[in-house]
């Protein structure tokens, strides 16, 4: 069957659930952060309903719960009617068994433009993204990301990203210990060593308080690695452990296979986090990965830059397969030429000196990496210091 919408239906909610109205208005503009969890069915069914949906009201609570779906995709910055065309092709049975976010990224899929794997330099970024993807705006993606990194990812991987963070918070719980916590000062949180700071340091002494700390007995920092990420990832993943299902494919080291990233210096993960994260939070996840480990494992070691790292590169970004689909974790330099590898699907990679990475394609390899944080660094606002004080 597929969907039929009565579009109007708060005055038949409130009467169907002795809501008052200004409950069910509440529903209808909350923020996205009362909707991420769980499929639209469960959503709707614990927010509004208490549980308390029946066989008599089933198929006026089921409109409700996919107009609710198409008010967050025009929230997101979707139009309304093309979103709603597109979502009353489908099954109701099965739109009500997925989440926001599964609805989101399968729309993305399914309706961008052919050309929505490159940037096109004859229209800004901004525009350049409305174009593909049918947005009514795109500075919240462009605005808070470095012109540079922008377009060293292609448009989908932006849409993707956004979708997450529009779908997706960290834990009231999370959150609150962030705001109450003294700043500069390490804490246990969840048998986590956590320091919570203002914004990016100089001196680096976030990292400094780590090495002093009992929690932990990861003391040298030759074998330390950087995960730079957002609120919502760091919690999930000193909580839950490493999903590479989270991970974005057509990087560097994987065509086909998503994998966990990490810098093997600080500073270059600092650099990443003012390149992605530009005046908003995030956070660095410090792990103690030996070489020892890795080479219990398939490892490939890149670091020469040579030859059979470029053709690693090229495929990997150009969603091929590759040597590297094949081995649990790869080890090599960053690319500096990302923008021209994403124009012209020929550009020979051109290898950065001395910033290196390492990419975990295994789960069974990052379950015992899991294991190895030294600790997490949270930056309320990563911004790069005035340094003419």
């Amino acid at each position: 069957m597929s969907i039929a919408l009565n579009l109007n239906p708060l005055e038949t909610v409130a009467n169907n659930f002795e809501l008052d109205a200004g409950t069910v208005t509440e529903f209808y503009t909350g923020t996205i952060t009362e909707f991420y969890t769980g499929t639209v069915t469960e959503f709707y069914t614990e927010t509004v309903t208490g549980g308390a949906i029946t066989e008599d009201n089933v198929q006026q609570t089921n409109e409700c719960m996919i107009t609710e779906l198409v008010d967050q995709a025009q929230k997101f910055g979707f139009g309304r009617d093309k979103f709603l065309k597109w979502i009353s092709s489908i099954s109701e049975e099965f739109v009500l068994t997925q989440s926001l976010e599964y609805w989101l990224l399968a729309y993305v899929s399914e309706t961008a433009t052919a050309e929505a794997d490159s940037w096109n330099e004859d229209y800004l970024p901004d525009a350049w993204l409305v174009d593909c993807f049918s947005l009514k705006t795109a500075n919240f993606i462009v605005n808070g990301v470095s012109e540079e990194y922008l377009k060293a990812q292609t448009p989908k991987y932006w849409m993707n990203w956004a979708i997450y963070r529009f779908t997706n918070q960290a834990s009231d719980e999370f959150i609150s210990f962030i705001e109450n916590a003294s700043e500069n000062q390490l804490y246990d949180f969840k048998n986590t060593p956590i320091i919570i700071v203002p914004s990016t340091s100089d001196e680096g002494n976030e990292l400094n308080l780590l090495l002093e700390t009992d929690l932990n007995h990861f003391n040298n920092k030759d074998a330390w690695y950087y995960h730079t990420t957002d609120w919502i990832s760091a919690e999930s993943i000193f909580t839950d452990g490493i999903s590479l299902s989270a991970g974005q494919k057509k990087q560097d080291f994987g065509g086909r296979t998503s994998s966990f990233y990490l810098n093997d210096e600080f500073k270059w993960a600092i650099d990443f986090g003012l390149q992605k994260f530009i005046n908003s939070p995030c956070a660095i996840i410090i792990y103690d990965i030996p070489e020892t480990l890795l080479k219990n494992y398939k490892y490939l070691d890149l670091s020469s830059g040579n030859k059979r790292w470029k053709d690693v590169v090229r495929k990997s970004r150009n969603y091929r397969k590759c040597e590297a689909d094949k081995y649990d974790c790869v080890y090599g330099p960053q690319a500096t030429n990302y923008v021209k590898m994403i124009k012209y699907r020929n550009e020979t990679p051109k290898a950065a000196i001395n910033k290196n990475q390492l990419a975990l394609n295994s789960a069974t390899l990052t379950e015992e990496v899991d294991l190895h944080i030294v600790g997490v660094i949270i930056y309320k606002n990563m911004q790069q210091k005035d340094r003419s004080k």
